[in-house]
């Protein structure tokens, strides 16, 4: 077996001056985590930090234990219920985030979470980066077996119009993409 990696972009840095919420779904906690830890690491305010983690069931939760011990403020839901809150890390982001110019919010997850959230930022106008999970067959970009339709470039067309759309591939461009920028339907 033949491992290579890392594919494709990563998350932008953390800015202390903003207060950042990381939505994680499942498999999508431990990016979020490095990434929290990371900052955390670099003296930024973990009080300005809120992770959400969560998952269908508490069964399926990733060693949620390490989360608190970041010292941010740390939220677990289940589908469920069977752990934390009752209700998914999107509808447990919408109650919590606060209507403010400085927020930013970072999420990793399925695709239908990821869905969830970029339909909640964007009306808000609220700046975020989502991490798509997708199956990547040869990883250089070359078989566009990962690609997703993306909102064409400014002045390249109407995104009103669903048939005008551009392709970024995952692997090569992505897997990390702006909030607004992926057409879900």
């Amino acid at each position: 077996m033949h491992l290579f990696g890392p594919l494709g972009n990563g998350f932008s840095a953390i800015d202390g001056d903003t207060e950042v919420f990381l939505a994680a779904g499942g498999i999508g906690l431990p990016p979020l985590y490095f990434l929290a830890k990371d900052a955390v690491g670099k003296g930024l305010l973990s009080q300005k930090m809120t992770f959400i983690a969560g998952a269908k069931t508490r069964l399926e939760l990733l060693n949620e234990p390490r989360l608190f011990e970041l010292g941010l403020k740390t939220i677990i839901c289940t589908d469920d219920g069977t752990a934390g809150r009752r209700g998914t890390a999107a509808e447990i982001l919408r109650k919590e985030l606060p209507s403010k110019q400085k927020v930013v919010v970072y999420a990793c997850g399925p695709n239908a979470m990821l869905r969830a959230v970029d339909l909640l930022l964007v009306p808000q106008n609220v700046p975020g980066f989502l991490s798509l999970e997708a199956l990547m067959p040869c990883g250089y970009g070359i078989c566009s077996g990962c690609a997703v339709k993306v909102h064409p470039p400014v002045g390249r067309g109407s995104t009103d119009d669903r048939r005008n759309y551009h392709l970024k591939r995952v692997c090569v461009e992505g897997p990390v993409f702006s909030s607004g920028e992926v057409m879900w339907d």
